[in-house]
């Protein structure tokens, strides 16, 4: 496609700026049960998105096709939504930072290993899992593989491209014990290079974490000193990070607000976003064009920076962060990369020093039992006691309830076992000193 004719037809009806960016994507999954393929799937994607100034408004408009009849609708379109548009904030297409942290992170490697390497490998993996204890009934394991090409244009002559691809394997265990009891249990793992899948520790995970339940029941009711692992500890941490957005500040939605510099959470707790560090979320421009860089968010618990893109950086007459990215037709506010810096404690190191009380394993239903206003909380959780300083017997059908800025501002001790999650974080076990359950 000659991307010229979009801002030749923008200068012709009037726009005083045009930005594109094109997403193009290649999906490659399959899935494995009792060992053989039961779901395979080739796809690929095309999406234009563009954002355009006219009469000092800006419009939006996509295609999910390219002909003869894009570079009409999509102005058309813009002009149209700009027309319509009452928001009062002033409108921006970025000519460009000076400079890029640019880096290449695709993989040649995953690109050019065959379908039957992979769905190999992962067979391999599947097998291992069934293999590795009788009680294993019934395993399904899953490969999902990306690969997306990201460019971004701009009237003002800025042309940012970026490139990366992973896979994301997932399996699951299902386990029935002498007594009958079923459980379940699984992992995740993010890969540039598949030979770095250990196969047999991938494998004994999974089913460690499945046999570990046998036996599970719901603690008794109270407040015990709690250790979330990083799966968990993720998930509220990004619920607690919202609060950093300067568009919820400006709202008057964050609880954070007129915190900069002051104490948030624990002093334990320093937590960076590192868009430049070259993993698979690897970002060196946001969806706005601005350059991103490395930060510290919050020091020692000291709150150092809100988050911005160039609308709520105009506002407060500051610079953006370059944390501007698609929420929807608009620009919205995201971390990406985020970590905690980790601790020297290892897991049982931290049991150790709580003695007595609660690991969480997991926890659900964030979405409908997280009050992102009040950091309120009230989830389903699973995990296992805590006792003499040892994890015991597993635990279940129980409720963790409390509230984000208690839980962060009770952080005692950090591990050093940092996982990178799905969502992008990168974080360790941490060890609060208080949470309440109820059990039985």
């Amino acid at each position: 496609m000659n991307y010229n004719k979009f801002f030749e037809k923008a200068n012709e009806v009037g726009l005083e700026a045009l930005e594109l960016s094109i997403t193009k994507s290649k999906k490659f999954s399959f899935g494995l049960f009792k060992n053989e393929i039961d779901s395979y799937s080739i796809s690929d994607s095309y999406r234009l998105s563009a954002r355009g100034i006219y009469n000092g408004k800006l419009g939006y408009a996509t295609s999910e096709k390219i002909d003869a009849s894009t570079v009409d609708y999509i102005i058309n379109h813009i002009k149209e939504n700009a027309t319509f548009n009452t928001s009062e904030d002033k409108p921006f297409i970025f000519p460009g930072s000076k400079k890029y942290n640019r880096k290449n992170v695709f993989s040649k490697k995953l690109a050019n290993m065959s379908a039957n390497e992979k769905i190999n490998i992962v067979k391999k993996l599947d097998l291992a899992v069934k293999q590795k204890d009788q009680r294993i009934n019934e395993v399904e394991t899953q490969y999902q593989e990306e690969t997306e090409e990201y460019i971004l244009l701009n009237s003002f002559g800025l042309k940012l491209s970026s490139k990366q691809n992973y896979a994301v394997i997932y399996s699951s265990a299902v386990a029935t014990d002498e007594q009958g009891e079923t459980k379940n249990g699984f992992k995740v793992k993010i890969l540039t290079d598949l030979e770095d899948l250990d196969i047999d520790e991938f494998a004994s995970k999974v089913v460690k974490d499945t046999i570990a339940q046998f036996g599970s029941a719901p603690c008794k009711s109270g407040k015990y000193k709690c250790v979330f692992n990083p799966s968990s500890t993720s998930a509220l941490l990004s619920f607690f990070l919202q609060n950093l957005s300067s568009e919820e500040v400006q709202k008057n939605t964050s609880l954070l607000k007129g915190k900069l510099n002051q104490q948030v959470c624990s002093k334990k707790l320093t937590i960076n976003e590192s868009p430049l560090e070259k993993n698979v979320f690897f970002r060196y421009f946001d969806d706005e064009g601005v350059a991103t860089y490395n930060k510290t968010l919050i020091k020692n618990g000291v709150l150092q920076t809100y988050l911005y893109n160039l609308t709520t950086a105009n506002k407060d007459g500051v610079e953006t962060t370059g944390n501007g990215y698609k929420n929807g037709f608009g620009i919205g506010i995201r971390a990406v990369n985020v970590s905690i810096k980790p601790g020297k404690d290892s897991e049982e190191e931290l049991f150790s020093k709580v003695k007595e009380g609660i690991y969480i394993t997991d926890i659900s239903g964030l979405h409908a039992g997280m009050n992102a206003q009040s950091g309120n909380f009230s989830l389903i959780s699973q995990g296992f006691m805590i006792r003499e300083g040892k994890l015991k017997e597993p635990v279940s059908l129980i409720t963790v309830a409390g509230n984000l800025f208690d839980v962060f501002n009770g952080v005692v001790a950090v591990g050093s076992n940092k996982e990178l999650q799905t969502n992008s974080y990168s974080v360790p076990s941490i060890y609060v000193k208080g949470i309440q359950v109820s059990g039985k």
